[in-house]
């Protein structure tokens, strides 16, 4: 692991960041961003730097720039949150709690994992 750094979640601070994170590590391999700003600025440093044939990015929360970097091989997985899912969980936990039912304390979302394999599915969002 080279180092990590905070973009603090601004796509700005996030490419800067990462830019100078290449910089300082010339031989790194892989950069994790950990939210969508994060992510669309990790995407940019890498096209800034020129480094899509050494550096492939992880992230969360697709966006239209991490696509074009799936279909040009180097972002290689985004993890995508299913938020009507989470909504809908949410209030299907309030109505039980407002009928004095009881809720799990954590009550899971399905993500998807987004790849080259799956992206297609994925598109229509970004039209």
């Amino acid at each position: 692991m080279a180092d990590t750094v905070d973009g603090q979640n601004v796509q700005d601070v996030a490419l800067s960041a990462a830019e100078n994170l290449m910089t300082a590590n010339p031989d790194m391999t892989a950069i994790y961003a950990t939210g969508e700003p994060a992510l669309l600025g990790a995407v940019a440093a890498v096209e800034s730097q020129g480094r899509q044939a050494d550096v492939k990015v992880f992230g969360w929360d697709l966006t239209a720039s991490a696509v074009a970097g799936i279909d040009a091989g180097y972002v290689e997985a985004v993890i995508q949150q299913d938020p009507a899912g989470m909504g809908r969980a949410a209030v299907e936990a309030l109505v039980t709690l407002s009928d004095g039912g009881t809720v799990e304390r954590n009550i899971p979302v399905p993500v998807t994992i987004v790849t080259s394999e799956n992206v297609d599915d994925f598109r229509s969002m970004f039209e």
